[in-house]
């Protein structure tokens, strides 16, 4: 089967494209190598191996989307963006509003072509004729219809990421659909953050806002002084990507993440025992029913576990449920297990001796 361009449909020989451009690696940036990775959200990703960042590239491209237009979007993200990957305050004039928000989308896209060719095949990814018809903008330098873009600053430990989310469009009393209705698209870079939110299904798209109260730089309002807003933090950030930091400006209407692509299954009570599906995706562990008690009674604990993968993980009681917060070898997580403060109780049940950690608060 002919190579094909994921933009531009046309076949023949395609390039190796920067899913983040070149150019990063040439501003001061921390280029230490790092583990790269990517798949589903909330699952464990196909690991990338370990490299220096900003060098990942897919070769779903041709020379001459890639030499051309993108070029072009890449030229003018640095020139507007550099000061503030840099933590340095300015301003974005009106004109490049709408290149930066195409860069952001772009960005986005290209970042989902490191899927492999399998994961694509069960429907992970984005419709092609998403990159069909930001290519027919081509000599717009502005992102599709249906969108907003924000621009932030970020103060956490992460380095730089690119994340995708399906999401919902929620109406009271009506069912979740079958299908995503848009996707949130989030790109960290040292202290900038970007956010944007695209409604696949136009009749549903509604104006939206940000719970951090983010600049607005697409559809352009006006010049934008960075920083702006709220500082987004790693609490906040997680909310970001996770598509839950949106809010509609028509209150009987909620954009929400897509549940089957955001949320692992429900866990549930088999005996004493709450059996909690794990981000492989393929095996359960279980934690005592106890936990949940507490948790309802405002009282949440901290424990390790594993499956056989095998993986371990660190899990956090909550009002909702039990949540992984760190995913590794045993020997890691049992050592942030260590870490943690807090009182050690042991619980003696059917299953055995379980050992948790009261979470201070």
């Amino acid at each position: 089967m002919p190579a094909t361009c994921a933009f531009c449909g046309t076949t023949g020989k395609l390039t190796g494209e920067h899913v983040l451009g070149d150019w990063l690696t040439k501003i001061g940036l921390d280029l230490e190598p790092v583990p790269h990775g990517t798949g589903p959200l909330n699952r464990i990703g196909r690991e990338l191996g370990v490299r220096p960042p900003f060098r990942q590239t897919v070769r779903d491209v041709c020379g001459h989307c890639n030499h051309g237009w993108m070029s072009r979007l890449e030229v003018v993200a640095q020139r507007v963006l550099t000061r503030f990957i840099l933590g340095e305050p300015g301003e974005i004039r009106t004109p490049d509003m709408g290149a930066v928000a195409a860069w952001t989308q772009k960005t986005a896209l290209t970042a989902m072509l490191v899927s492999s060719e399998e994961e694509r095949a069960v429907g992970y990814g984005l419709p092609t004729s998403e990159y069909h018809e930001l290519y027919q903008l081509r000599n717009e330098q502005r992102p599709q219809p249906h969108s907003q873009f924000w621009i932030g600053r970020y103060a956490g430990v992460r380095g730089w990421s690119v994340r995708v989310t399906p999401l919902a469009v929620r109406i009271d009393g009506l069912a979740e659909p079958d299908q995503p209705q848009g996707y949130a698209m989030t790109i960290l870079l040292g202290e900038l953050v970007l956010h944007g939110v695209r409604f696949t299904t136009p009749s549903l798209a509604v104006e939206m806002t940000t719970d951090l109260e983010l600049p607005q730089i697409w559809p352009a309002r006006g010049p934008v002084t960075w920083p702006g807003g709220d500082v987004v933090g790693n609490a906040a950030f997680l909310d970001l990507v996770g598509g839950k930091a949106l809010r509609s400006a028509e209150p009987p209407i909620q954009v929400r993440p897509w549940t089957p692509a955001t949320e692992l299954v429900a866990s549930r009570v088999v005996g004493g025992m709450v059996e909690l599906p794990t981000i492989c995706g393929k095996h359960v562990v279980y934690y005592p029913a106890a936990l949940m008690a507490q948790a309802m009674r405002n009282r949440f604990f901290w424990f390790a576990t594993a499956c056989e993968c095998p993986m371990a993980y660190l899990i956090q009681t909550a009002p909702d449920g039990a949540h992984c917060k760190a995913a590794n070898t045993a020997a890691v997580i049992w050592e942030q297990y260590e870490d943690l403060s807090g009182e050690e109780y042991e619980i003696q049940d059917d299953g055995g001796t379980f050992w948790c950690k009261r979470l201070e608060v």
